[in-house]
């Protein structure tokens, strides 16, 4: 008897500990699908059922975030996402010591913000965003034996040295930032698409897409990133529109128009999306009307 109630014991809590991270993957699998009706039915379970935990505080500002992305930008998303992401990095604070999870959870945090910021052009924000987490980044460079840390590092190689270039209104503040390098950024950012983890293979993989599209600006590997990662998730608009962006802005006009006929039939058959948000992505794929 006493062995069965410590196996039962043993498996209530495995189970308590891994609920909330499938719930988690179930959330971000259904974002990164672009289902956001789905995301927010996940969202709203997980936000009664682990309302302090800070991964749930994160979990808010995402999905804010992309409200925000998606309605063209109004402020009243980014305000409620602002809320979730300071609220989930002072929480994390307060810890003595910092794990591996709680650096990448900061960054993240801030990472929404600092992302949004860019958009806003409110790029003296975005540098005060980063400046309160350099020593988390600094963290991981140190600590890229942990996959999670090799990817914020490679984040901050490869960003740091071309927000240099990009925007000098604020060159000066990034001088006293520790140097990057395009190159290692670079490398370890591929090597995390190659994770285990579909949320970092996935992140890795649109990075890189970004990158080789708005900054390296080499057709071929964006072309090659965007395909992979809309292989496992064709009904991302966000992803797909900005794959359309990147065929016009390299010339490549049979591809693009392909692509602005494989969007145009996702918004024929795609209920997920409010009309808001439909006429978001008709605008953004400069497509008329759609019946």
């Amino acid at each position: 008897m006493k062995k069965l109630l410590l196996i039962l014991l043993i498996f209530a809590v495995a189970t308590s500990f891994s609920q909330p991270k499938e719930e988690f993957d179930l959330y971000f699998n259904a974002i990164f699908s672009g289902n956001y009706p789905n995301a927010k039915k996940i969202l709203l379970k997980i936000k009664r059922e682990y309302p302090e935990n800070v991964k749930t505080k994160l979990i808010i500002a995402n999905y804010y975030s992309v409200l925000f992305e998606t309605s063209g930008g109004e402020d009243k998303y980014y305000n409620i996402c602002k809320k979730y992401s300071d609220a989930a990095v002072t929480q994390l604070k307060k810890k003595k010591i910092n794990t591996n999870n709680d650096v990448f959870r900061i960054i993240s945090a801030k990472s929404i913000l600092l992302k949004i910021s860019v958009k806003k052009k409110e790029y003296l924000s975005a540098a005060k965003n980063m400046q309160s987490i350099i020593k988390y980044f600094e963290y991981a460079t140190e600590h890229q034996e942990n996959e999670r840390m090799k990817y914020i590092s490679g984040m901050y190689n490869y960003y740091v040295e071309t927000a240099k270039e990009d925007y000098p209104i604020i060159y000066p503040i990034l001088l006293f930032y520790p140097s990057g390098n395009k190159k290692e950024g670079l490398n370890s950012l591929k090597e995390c698409t190659n994770s285990s983890d579909k949320k970092m293979q996935t992140r890795s993989l649109h990075q890189l897409a970004l990158i080789y599209y708005k900054d390296e600006k080499n057709a071929a590997l964006s072309k090659y990133y965007y395909k992979k990662l809309l292989k496992s998730y064709p009904k991302n608009l966000i992803w797909q529109t900005e794959y359309l962006n990147a065929l016009k802005k390299f010339n490549l006009i049979d591809d693009y128009q392909k692509q602005k006929k494989i969007i145009k039939n996702i918004l024929i058959k795609n209920t997920f999306l409010t009309e808001k948000q439909k006429k978001y992505f008709l605008r953004k794929a400069e497509i008329s009307q759609v019946q």
